[in-house]
């Protein structure tokens, strides 16, 4: 499973809730491949380097609530629905940060456990570095053209390597203003395969936010809730390949070299 960073240069696009529900949506599946895992096992954790810390808005927690870093206390944790929350605002200058990460498994692709990223668009240097780490990042963008204009550069910046693993979403899609349908038709053509989805504009999302609950809770049948959740489904899947051809490969790498047929005893000694 590994690391999900969830970032965009631009800010204001949906980020947060998108690494939000994808922590969730990832902790809610649950496969024979052992790609996902069942609710409540703890091995899927939502993570956010932003000082100004919105994330327990979008898990139905208060705003005074404040999340531990990755080595704080056991007493200190804070699981909701079985992820494991987390906030390191200052991760671009902590040199132990990666290692840490490393240690808990989550910059192996081959891992069982995942970690969702979100890394806010002012934070682009250390997006970057996790970049070289990710399984997978997903970048989310408004059908804007301000938006549009910066895929050049952030598919520059990703560089061949890190364009192959990122995934596009939109994000606060208004499907009735004709310039955000043309820029979104726009996208699709541009980005193919690499768009996997959207998510539609809705109004149960500030609702629950002011509400301090879940999204799943207020409102159910919330547009926003159903795109987030196939936007899950499809990077579970992309995670679930990886970890098997890491897995793969790490057992072709165990295996050991054969060196032929066994020479009969004394077949090298002169006649």
């Amino acid at each position: 499973m590994a690391l999900v960073l969830c970032h965009s240069l631009k800010g204001g696009v949906g980020a947060t809730f998108l690494a939000a529900h994808l922590a969730m949506g990832l902790s809610q599946l649950e496969g024979s491949d052992g790609v996902a895992s069942p609710r409540g096992s703890g091995d899927v954790a939502l993570m956010t380097t932003s000082t100004s810390d919105l994330t327990p808005l979008h898990l139905g927690l208060p705003p005074a609530q404040r999340l531990p870093s990755m080595g704080s206390l056991a007493e200190a944790s804070v699981l909701v629905n079985g992820i494991n929350l987390y906030c390191e605002p200052n991760a671009l200058a902590d040199a132990d940060f990666l290692p840490r990460l490393e240690d808990a498994g989550y910059l192996s692709a081959a891992s069982n456990r995942t970690l969702v990223i979100d890394v806010p668009a002012g934070e682009r240097m250390l997006a970057r570095r996790l970049m070289a780490h990710a399984t997978v990042h997903v970048c989310p963008l408004m059908a804007s053209p301000d938006c549009l204009a910066l895929l050049p550069q952030l598919l520059d910046e990703a560089g061949d390597w890190g364009a192959a693993r990122t995934a596009y979403v939109i994000g606060k899609l208004d499907e009735t203003r004709k310039l955000a349908r043309h820029v979104a038709a726009f996208a699709r053509e541009v980005l193919g395969d690499r768009l996997i989805g959207k998510i539609r504009n809705d109004q149960a999302v500030p609702e629950a936010l002011a509400m301090l609950q879940l999204l799943s809770r207020y409102a159910p049948a919330s547009a926003a809730l159903a795109d987030a959740r196939l936007i899950a489904d499809t990077v579970g899947m992309i995670l679930a390949e990886e970890r098997q051809a890491a897995l793969a490969s790490e057992e072709q790498a165990a295996a050991p070299i054969s060196s032929g047929p066994a020479a009969r005893p004394g077949a090298s000694r002169a006649a």
